[in-house]
């Protein structure tokens, strides 16, 4: 009995487990199956997310990122008869053209979709581990992530995000038993599953589950003086600290002597001697960290980019886009029905009084992971807040049932059946991407000259297809003159409006990231039809009814990053 209750497992659960896998396994597994299959005719296969089979590349030498799952997914493919020919290795351009083949990317898609569903199998017994007298909870918040519309999107591509959190979320699953345990072989055995948490993605935040070791009188002593609403404020003031600094505008302006605000939310007359010159020092701690060129690359971002301009251009404008990411995240992610027990479920900690320790391990690098997005990333495309998802939905859960809703049968079918249809909506995008009906107007169009952006994917068969940039239509427009068509993809002309990058304020064009004021100028006038060189025949637009991803298009466009409405214009001559 003593065992059960410590660990939170008793017999059933391991069904209740299958079944939550298999339910998370089938949808991934599908996704990942039939995504860009079949577009030009049985047995052809189309690119769709750009992103894919980049840690590939880096295995490959042919691209800078972490090696880490390609590694991975080149041996399984290597044994299944479909590895990388002699000379791939090295050479940029074979290296991309394996990666990105379909006989390796069924190979990353099934990796990536596995270890999404394994993923939900980590929150319940996450979740088990931490509500042992509840298993309730743990059920539902692995069911939330099952049935996560974005989860399972990701979890069918072959990148590296969903396998990122597979490793993050099992080295704080083991860290957890050994905290609840006291098994010295699971805390010595931790550091196997942190360097995949971290090299993965390079998600160094998991590093921080490990000051839940620090002993008791560590915590008091760096705490004390202080209410656990003054340890709020001081921690999101620190936060600030760093994203001021890190701020290339702010950098630009050179107004450091601001930075001395911050000693006014440090409550010197209570905090202990040491610990002043801790805080006095925090604002050069701050400045001189962020000034290391990598650790700057990810928190400022560089001015300018091959595309344009670079993530760090946004300036001030980032203090409001990222905390709308997370927010949009987290709804879209999980569905409004389980965001709104959020707020009770972080209620629902500051009651916790056994177990602190093995919440602390969770939920302290997930906590700084969300500063960090809410304050300084300068790259914030949605798919980076995922790690963040089965947290959430376990204090979604936990919020669930400090209420007396789990009691209504009604009510809980409604909260499941939300994030089911959101998922179906969710995923509905891509079964009817818009490039698939787009290959019927090529049908149609067979000798026309045509210009494409970026993501428009055009079928194999399209050899009038050329690449689009917007300088063919400055000055006299002579070289866009020369085609019949335009077709833009949303998912390349959105640079010039409010998306998951440039955020809500979109005024000032300089500030947008990856195009330049021209382009936005471009193609703001050729989508509200003010360029009388183009005119709009054709609109393949997607379409959403849930409520999250409507709101979404309203004000940030579609909601997937290389999935979008197509336009396709025709050119006066």
């Amino acid at each position: 009995m003593t065992n059960a209750s410590s660990t939170g497992l008793r017999p059933g659960h391991a069904l209740i487990l299958l079944v939550l896998f298999l339910l998370a396994l089938l949808p991934r597994l599908y996704g990942a199956n039939t995504v860009g299959w079949h577009w030009d005719g049985p047995g052809s296969f189309t690119l769709v997310n750009f992103d894919e089979a980049g840690s590939c590349r880096a295995a490959l030498e042919g691209f800078k990122y972490t090696p880490f799952v390609g590694r991975q997914t080149i041996a399984i493919a290597t044994w299944l008869g479909k590895g990388p020919g002699e000379g791939t290795a090295g050479n940029p351009r074979l290296a991309k053209a394996y990666c990105h083949s379909p006989e390796h990317l069924m190979v990353a898609r099934n990796f990536s979709a596995v270890a999404g569903a394994l993923t939900v199998v980590l929150v319940g017994l996450i979740t088990l581990m931490l509500v042992p007298g509840q298993p309730a909870i743990a059920w539902t918040a692995a069911a939330l992530l099952a049935l996560s519309g974005f989860h399972i999107s990701e979890s069918q591509t072959g990148t590296v995000d969903a396998p990122s959190v597979f490793f993050i979320y099992a080295f704080l699953a083991l860290l957890v038993h050994a905290i609840n345990r006291g098994r010295r072989w699971a805390l010595a055995a931790s550091p196997l599953l942190l360097v995949p948490a971290i090299w993965t993605k390079y998600w160094v935040f998991a590093g921080f589950a490990y000051l839940a070791l620090l002993p008791r009188s560590a915590w008091e002593y760096l705490s004390h003086g202080m209410t656990g609403r003054r340890i709020v404020v001081v921690v999101l003031a620190t936060a600030i600290l760093f994203g001021m600094v890190s701020n290339r505008e702010f950098q630009g302006l050179g107004w450091y002597p601001l930075l001395a605000l911050y000693y006014l939310f440090i409550p010197w007359r209570a905090i202990r001697r040491p610990m002043i010159a801790v805080w006095l020092l925090m604002p050069l701690v701050a400045y001189g960290i962020t000034r290391i060129d990598i650790i700057a690359t990810y928190t400022s971002g560089a001015m300018e980019s091959g595309f344009g301009t670079g993530y760090g251009a946004i300036g001030w404008h980032k203090w409001l886009r990222n905390p709308v990411n997370l927010f949009a995240v987290l709804i879209v992610g999980l569905g409004l029905p389980a965001c709104i027990f959020i707020p009770a479920g972080i209620r629902f900690l500051w009651r916790v009084g056994e177990r602190r320790r093995a919440w602390v391990c969770l939920l302290l690098p997930v906590l700084a992971f969300a500063l960090f997005m809410a304050f300084l990333a300068p790259v914030t495309y949605y798919r980076h807040y995922l790690p963040l998802l089965p947290a959430a939905a376990i204090l979604a859960a936990c919020g669930l049932f400090q209420t007396g809703w789990p009691g209504r049968r009604w009510f809980l079918v409604l909260f499941f059946v939300w994030p089911t249809l959101l998922a179906w909506d969710f995923l509905s995008d891509y079964q009817q991407d818009p490039r698939i009906e787009l290959r019927q107007w090529y049908r149609e169009h067979p000798q026309d000259r045509v210009f494409i952006t970026y993501y428009v994917n055009p079928p194999a068969s399209a050899v009038n297809s050329r690449l689009f940039t917007p300088e063919f239509a400055f000055g006299d427009a002579a070289v866009l003159r020369q085609a019949d068509y335009l077709i833009l993809s949303e998912n390349w002309y959105d640079t010039a409006f409010a998306n998951e990058l440039n955020g809500p304020l979109v005024n000032a064009p300089q500030r947008l990231i990856k195009t330049k004021p021209a382009y936005t100028r471009f193609y703001r006038d050729a989508l509200a039809g003010r360029n009388p060189l183009l005119q709009e025949e054709r609109a393949l637009n997607l379409r959403n009814f849930m409520p999250e991803l409507v709101l979404h298009r309203s004000l940030y466009g579609t909601y997937q990053l290389f999935v979008g409405d197509i336009r396709i214009f025709r050119v006066a001559h």
